[in-house]
């Protein structure tokens, strides 16, 4: 049985999770959707051009996360004195990522500037791979096991694996947002 940290409520299925302040808190729908709220209106050290990696370059150690469903957040830069959007900084960090082969990093970096020609271009150096939720659906799929969830809207059965390798990003029957289910988690629980 999950329980909300925020307001207590209980519930069977499995709750939207986020980590705060490094501890790992349970909420409901309600909930996590004021978490989210709060955390997306902060300026963030990602928008940073000393931050590269959960790094700051300019203090020289790693950013506290705060990680709410599949995004992360690095509050820190809200009462940051060395927080800087010059681009020049962010230009060097970003070929500096290009140079060490973390392509990715640099292609998110580019977007973050609005550089999409500069980030296509990263991308395609980049390996290909897999996302590792796919990788785990797929196997969960191979051995003909189906994994079985709740919607945290709704409490709408969804399922994924040996029947379904696609992942819901919107609930059938309430049209509530599936972003929230650390489905990843699920599947490696399940495992």
């Amino acid at each position: 049985m999950a329980k909300c940290y925020t307001c207590g409520k209980e519930s069977r299925g499995g709750m939207p999770t986020a980590k705060i302040n490094g501890e790992e808190r349970t909420y409901c729908a309600d909930c996590y959707w004021k978490v989210e709220k709060e955390y997306k209106g902060k300026k963030n050290c990602d928008e940073c051009s000393y931050f590269t990696e959960e790094t700051c370059k300019k203090k020289g150690r790693k950013v506290e996360c705060a990680k709410v469903g599949y995004t992360e957040y690095y509050p820190e830069a809200e009462g940051c004195a060395s927080f800087s959007t010059d681009k020049e900084v962010a230009m060097a960090e970003i070929h500096k990522l290009e140079k060490q082969g973390k392509f990715e990093d640099a292609a998110d970096a580019y977007d973050r500037w609005g550089m999409t020609v500069e980030a296509q271009a990263a991308r395609r150096k980049a390996p290909a791979t897999k996302s590792g939720i796919e990788q785990k659906i797929k196997e969960l799929a191979k051995s003909g096991q189906t994994l079985t969830y709740y919607c945290p809207h709704c409490g709408t059965q969804l399922k994924v694996g040996a029947k379904n390798q696609t992942v819901q990003k919107f609930c059938n029957n309430c049209h509530g947002d599936l972003s929230v289910v650390d489905l990843e988690k699920l599947v490696e629980q399940h495992s």
